[in-house]
């Protein structure tokens, strides 16, 4: 059985084209043909290298479980994962997480679990197209009908048209940044945007507890950024850091080599590989739809804004899209409103979550070391405040939890006041996106609604 297409025609007509075949992509096409559309996916690497990607490589089972994608496999699985470890700039008091099922997961081959992903969207009847350079939309009457490409094999430009695109590009987006349209973000702002530094690592001892995440905070480590170490199992690890914002700074490259000589389980270590990339870090796209195209993955700034991690977030969105696309060529209106059921379902709900995250991220970045670390050393700041904010709950502070740190905070009221604060601009965004607009006539309303909470959550 042939696993993917040769570039057949000049110009192809499908129903929906999806560009790039990372897991939010794969995910999407793979729903798409799924319910019946003609789909074709594009992507500019070889086909053996699909999945390959420079990230973290953690993934949630909870989002597994949310999308029936089936867990991954043994070969896509380099370690299992139950809990994390959350250390402050001091690297003392660090807050461990235990026994919350949102934590369990793994830690992927990332090419072999993009393999399988790739795999499967072909078995559903995906026309896959590798070695693909997406040059930008093809528009009509300002509308989104298809993408042009060159094929790597001739240099030729050729074009696909469609009823649907799927931007799943990545942070480049390179689809998305080359529409003109009221309801398209196309720049992101720097501030927003982790520049990364990964290697994977042999420690020269095992490492303590192999099957704990650890997130590290504080300017120290990363300015208005983080750091991760993710086991690849008991002597390999995963570890780098992401630093926002970029002038004045140092290189992320320099920040990982300070943190490796002072978290003194890496230091010494032997590097078999190093990488650099960027992550967006904020709440996803304010609408994830425009007139014929639809965001999913990085592309519509699907991750965790906490530690940028977005393949789960990636894989629900795609699941969601797949099912509206049907609906949206059924009725033949792929217009903005007649995809916006996607905007509604995800941003409503999961989407949800990853803004009160946005929230509490500055709110962590903002706040200065020694205010983390006695946070830390005196538990005003609780394993259960990152449950909750991870869940999309924000952070709930009674009468009883608020006289208990008031205690505890003697000497640096001024943190309590913040994290009050920042509770209560959680609960503000999580139920102003729990209102999402039901039609796009009231976005712009709800936009500067989001706004003005966002403009309050500064914490310095």
């Amino acid at each position: 059985m042939r696993l993917y297409s040769t570039h057949p025609t000049m110009n192809s007509t499908v129903d929906v084209a999806v560009v790039g075949a990372g897991s939010a992509g794969c995910s999407a096409a793979r729903r798409c043909a799924e319910m019946g559309l003609a789909t074709i996916m594009l992507d500019r690497k070889p086909r053996q290298l699909v999945g390959q990607k420079v990230c973290g490589d953690e993934v949630s089972r909870s989002h597994f479980d949310a999308t029936g994608i089936d867990y991954p496999q043994e070969a896509e699985i380099l370690n299992t994962i139950h809990g994390a470890d959350i250390y402050p700039p001091g690297i003392t008091n660090e807050m461990k997480v235990r026994g919350w099922k949102e934590f369990d997961g793994w830690i992927l081959h990332r090419l072999n679990f993009g393999q399988r992903l790739l795999n499967e969207a072909i078995r559903a009847g995906v026309t896959f197209l590798p070695e693909c350079h997406v040059t930008g939309p093809t528009l009509k009457d300002g509308q989104v009908v298809g993408v042009k490409y060159k094929a790597k094999e001739t240099g030729e430009t050729r074009a696909v048209q469609a009823k649907l695109v799927v931007d799943a590009s990545g942070l480049a987006g390179v689809v998305r940044t080359k529409v003109d349209h009221p309801l398209v973000e196309k720049q992101v702002d720097k501030n927003d945007i982790a520049l990364c530094q990964r290697e994977i690592l042999h420690l020269r001892e095992p490492l303590p507890e192999p099957n704990v995440a650890r997130v590290f905070l504080g300017r120290r480590i990363a300015p208005s950024g983080y750091a991760w170490l993710f086991p690849r199992g008991p002597e390999e690890v995963n570890v780098g850091v992401g630093v926002t914002g970029g002038e004045g700074k140092s290189s992320p490259k320099s920040y990982l080599s300070s943190f490796k000589e002072r978290y003194e389980v890496l230091r010494g270590s032997d590097v078999i590989e190093s990488a650099g990339g960027a992550v967006p870090v904020r709440r996803p796209l304010m609408s994830l739809v425009a007139d014929g195209i639809a965001f999913v993955g990085d592309s519509a700034l699907q991750v965790n804004p906490i530690h940028g991690g977005g393949i789960g977030a990636g894989m629900r969105a795609g699941v969601i899209l797949g099912e509206i696309a049907k609906q949206a060529i059924a009725r033949e209106d792929t217009s903005a409103r007649g995809l916006w059921q996607y905007n509604t379902a995800y941003l409503r709900d999961f989407g949800k979550r990853l803004a009160s995250l946005e929230i509490f991220r500055r709110f962590l970045q903002d706040v200065g070391d020694e205010d983390i670390d006695f946070g830390f050393e005196k538990r005003v700041l609780e394993p259960e405040d990152l449950m909750r904010a991870n869940r999309g709950d924000g952070l709930s502070l009674g009468l009883v939890d608020k006289l208990r740190r008031v205690g505890r905070s003697v000497g640096r009221p001024g943190l309590l006041i913040k994290l009050q604060r920042a509770a209560s601009l959680m609960k503000m965004v999580s139920k102003a996106y729990a209102q999402y607009p039901s039609r796009p006539e009231m976005f712009q309303k709800w936009c500067l609604d989001v706004a003005s909470i966002l403009d309050e959550a500064h914490f310095t």
